[in-house]
């Protein structure tokens, strides 16, 4: 059986699923797929793989379990979210209050302030990756314990990236969620069931939240050229969900051939780690390789260019060899007997920059570095130990 819980096999299975999309050309802004493209992302697989096997030989010996426990503490864990809670409401009234309202709100007269512009940088994203820490857990505990208060802190956690016009977020939110819910539940058809609704649900919002900022939907369909075999019928969130899904693939597609076999200069994966007022001072912008858009609207290029730019197309096949360890040993981790909750955190975050590594690189995403050192120091282990079954 096909082990989708298993990160490894799921970027496989994604990145097959995007090929195929992209094989459709539902779009006339797509050129025409390259072999070298293809290849590149069946060897990106491929070295995934060999760091799986390699970091399975390492847990031959330790015993895995399908019914979880994992090591909680609930009161020092909730002691340590309130703290974050307050900090992170402190630093979100300063921003409120310097830019005098919420950036929904502005449309209707309250406030000004458009929401590309709204927050402090770096400062912004700290924030945001305490929301959706919140979520995680609110959402886990609603899992587990049944009581609604959680539910309904989830709801508030999901309402704040709509004040914010947020959508990328909100898609986190809502992701990660979704990725709680599969990994701590066997996968039963009515199950799947819910989350195909709830998926469909989500891209109807998402079009609807792309309509309301484009203008209308008719703006968005003359800028992606929809060919004649796209099955109009649908709303027009199927049409910004499948052009977000294909339109990085497609800028990648058309440069795959500017870079070379090797290369080496790290700086842009480490300036990933800085602020992004000091990264601007230390990493000014460039383009080594003259990396070009097939439309300068839809300006992602997916996780690769990334790598490509820092190691070359054979230098970054290794490199994913490395961060394949990192996610082999989580998963690993996971999967052990009495293993502690942040190991769960950390996978859920992992498969979240797996599905979203076909528009952007979050591995080394600032937001989510600190989401996972957020979860390791909520469920760092106190002195006493309470073990408390799934």
């Amino acid at each position: 059986m096909l082990k989708i819980k298993n990160p490894i096999v799921f970027f496989f299975v994604l990145w097959l699923f995007v090929l195929y999309l992209y094989s459709k050309q539902y779009s006339l802004l797509l050129t025409d797929l390259n072999n070298l493209t293809i290849i590149y992302i069946l060897l990106t697989g491929l070295s995934l793989l060999i760091s799986y096997c390699f970091v399975r030989m390492l847990f031959t010996h330790k015993f895995f379990e399908k019914k979880k426990v994992y090591d909680v503490n609930f009161g020092v864990t909730n002691f340590r979210l309130k703290k974050i809670f307050k900090i992170w409401l402190f630093f979100t009234l300063i921003e409120v209050i310097y830019f005098k309202g919420l950036p929904l709100l502005s449309l209707i007269g309250i406030g000004s302030g458009r929401y590309t512009e709204w927050g402090i940088p770096s400062l912004h994203g700290f924030l945001n990756a305490m929301v959706i820490t919140f979520s995680n857990y609110l959402f886990y505990f609603y899992l587990k314990k049944k009581d609604k208060k959680y539910l309904y802190g989830f709801l508030v956690c999901i309402l704040w990236p709509i004040l914010l016009m947020t959508r990328q977020m909100f898609m986190s939110m809502i992701i990660m969620a979704t990725i709680i819910y599969i990994l701590t539940n066997k996968i039963k058809l009515a199950a799947m069931l819910k989350v195909v609704f709830c998926l469909c649900l989500v891209i109807y919002v998402f079009g609807w939240a792309g309509d309301l900022r484009s203008g209308s939907s008719i703006a968005f369909i003359n800028l992606v050229q929809p060919s004649s075999d796209y099955p109009t019928w649908l709303p027009s969130g199927f049409l910004w969900v499948y052009v977000y899904m294909v339109s990085p693939l497609n800028n990648l597609n058309f440069n795959i051939d500017i870079f070379p076999n090797l290369h080496f200069d790290p700086s842009p994966l480490i300036s990933s780690f800085f602020p992004s007022f000091l990264r601007k001072e230390i990493f000014p912008s460039s383009n080594q390789f003259n990396f070009q858009l097939v439309n300068e609207n839809l300006n992602v290029s997916s996780m690769f260019p990334k790598y490509l730019d820092s190691f070359g197309y054979f230098g970054s096949l290794l490199f994913y060899f490395f961060l394949g360890l990192f996610i082999s040993f989580v998963y690993f981790k996971f999967k052990s007997k009495n293993t502690s909750i942040k190991w769960l955190f950390i996978l859920v975050i992992i498969f979240h920059n797996i599905i979203l590594s076909v528009f952007v690189d979050f591995f080394f995403n600032l937001v989510f570095l600190f989401q996972m050192f957020l979860h390791l120091y909520i469920a760092k282990s106190p002195k006493k130990k309470t073990y408390v079954k799934n």
